[in-house]
């Protein structure tokens, strides 16, 4: 049995490039960069709320007539962190937006890569560079305790999934999988370790016997044991699963089982069952400035193989998490959409 390793070099240029990826309908839109376009157009609506900002913009078509566009972008955390607020938009204002199109043509649905405004302002979606530097460029954690700010590693479970190992049932899952397995579109979130790969601040307390994380995305919480306790009995499942750790130096090793079955525990468009086994590592940087963050997934039901990956997490004390109250509606908006059409 081999290990499917995926590299988090051409994810990190991904999202420095503005690359926006959905957490339920990226398959609909064409992500990659070259495929990116330029639409210009008046804003009709601009909605500035949780779990996706939507912009509808009314543009001119080539042979006279009007469209109405509907944009998609990021989480409100995310983009208030890169300069969007519920005022950064007016209703009648004009706008040049690079996009991502849908892959169907013809559609008037697109990903918002980026805004530009006519005094010369822009908004970018997913650009790092976009999100303030450290108030104190010097500031470090001597332990994993602290807030952090994780780098955006959500392609990794959402793209070039043909790539991974899957079993036949895997593969089949794959194949047959819709939008409407992800439980977010109701507000649930994902499990681990997907859920690790938010860019999403991340605040880690260590007490006695334990280590608690808190999300910012949807209010998530983790306890990773370290009182030596075993797994509960095997009918006892949880939907971030149960998680035991120990320390070995700078580095947090977690083992979690006992996860409930979830449409896109392994990635969003793999399922995962109650069998599978979540490896992590969390370790510091030896500057205190940083975390890698380490995984490996086992699920004998959907996977062939371990599935591994990584990313980095960015010590931010100076950031206030922004806990915004998640929408169903509107993270339902695009199936209601789609029955539509």
């Amino acid at each position: 049995m081999t290990t499917k390793a995926l590299s988090l070099l051409p994810i990190l240029a991904l999202g420095s490039s503005g690359t926006a990826f959905s957490h339920h309908s990226q398959s609909e839109f064409n992500l990659a960069p070259a495929a990116i376009e330029t639409i210009e157009g008046t804003v009709t609506q601009y909605d500035f709320v949780n779990p996706h900002v939507y912009l509808y913009l009314e543009t001119e078509e080539a042979d006279g007539s009007t469209a109405l566009w509907e944009l998609e972008a990021s989480s409100t955390p995310n983009l208030i962190r890169r300069g969007w607020g519920r005022d950064s938009v007016e209703v009648g204002e004009d706008l040049v937006i690079d996009i991502h199109p849908a892959k169907e043509p013809g559609q008037h649905i697109a990903r918002i890569g980026t805004i530009y405004f006519d005094d010369g302002r822009r908004l970018a979606v997913r650009a790092e560079g976009d999100i303030p530097q450290p108030a104190d460029p010097d500031a470090f954690a001597s332990s994993l305790e602290g807030r952090w700010l994780g780098r955006y590693g959500l392609p990794q479970i959402s793209l070039n999934l043909e790539q991974w190992p899957l079993t036949p049932r895997g593969a089949a899952a794959q194949a047959a999988y819709d939008q409407t397995q992800n439980p977010q579109i109701d507000c649930i979130p994902v499990a681990s370790p997907p859920l690790m790969l938010y860019s999403n601040i991340f605040e880690i307390s260590i007490e006695e016997g334990r280590v608690h994380i808190l999300f910012e995305w949807l209010d998530v919480e983790r306890n990773i044991w370290l009182d030596g306790r075993t797994h509960p009995p095997s009918d006892e499942v949880f939907h971030q699963g149960h998680s035991v750790g120990y320390f070995d130096g700078r580095t947090l090793i977690i083992d979690s089982e006992n996860f409930a079955e979830h449409g896109a525990g392994n990635a969003f468009q793999v399922p995962s069952s109650t069998g599978k086994r979540l490896t992590e590592r969390l370790t510091l940087s030896t500057d205190g400035k940083q975390v890698l963050y380490e995984f490996e997934i086992i699920d004998p039901e959907y996977l062939d193989a371990p599935v591994t990956g990584d990313v980095i997490w960015d010590y931010r004390p100076d950031l206030e998490p922004q806990r915004i109250e998640c929408d169903r509606d509107v993270a339902r908006r695009f199936l209601e959409r789609r029955e539509s059409e």
